[in-house]
């Protein structure tokens, strides 16, 4: 199983990224040219109140610098998603430069930057 991260996006619109726990990025080498292969599942408020459910599998740019990754702009677009409320994402593989694919905590489900706690209805 990968990473459980759920943190507030970056920058404005159309260009939001977010950025991979440092354990995670050390333990698996994550850096610039890399791919994050993510599972974006709930947009939530401040509270933990789901906005919007997204889950949709999404590839993402790690660019810029190592350990943040973007969200392609076609989806934000399409989404209206603004920036400003929190973001639950799934990290389930790495593509690295060369093209190897290393899977994120493989056999597990791991929660790191948990920064709101969803709350179910």
């Amino acid at each position: 199983m990968p990473e459980r991260i759920i943190q507030r996006a970056r920058s404005f619109p159309p260009n939001l990224y977010f950025i991979a726990p440092f354990e995670t990025k050390r333990r698996f080498g994550i850096v610039r040219g890399s791919k994050l292969n993510c599972f974006f599942q709930r947009v939530l408020d401040s509270d933990g109140n789901v906005l919007q459910r997204i889950d949709r599998e999404v590839l993402c740019e790690v660019r810029d610098r190592d350990g943040r990754f973007y969200v392609p702009p076609k989806l934000i677009q399409e989404l209206n998603l603004t920036g400003r409320e929190y973001y639950e994402i799934i990290l389930r593989k790495l593509i690295k430069p060369n093209n190897e694919e290393v899977e994120i905590y493989p056999g597990e489900m791991i929660e790191k930057e948990v920064r709101v706690t969803p709350k179910e209805k």
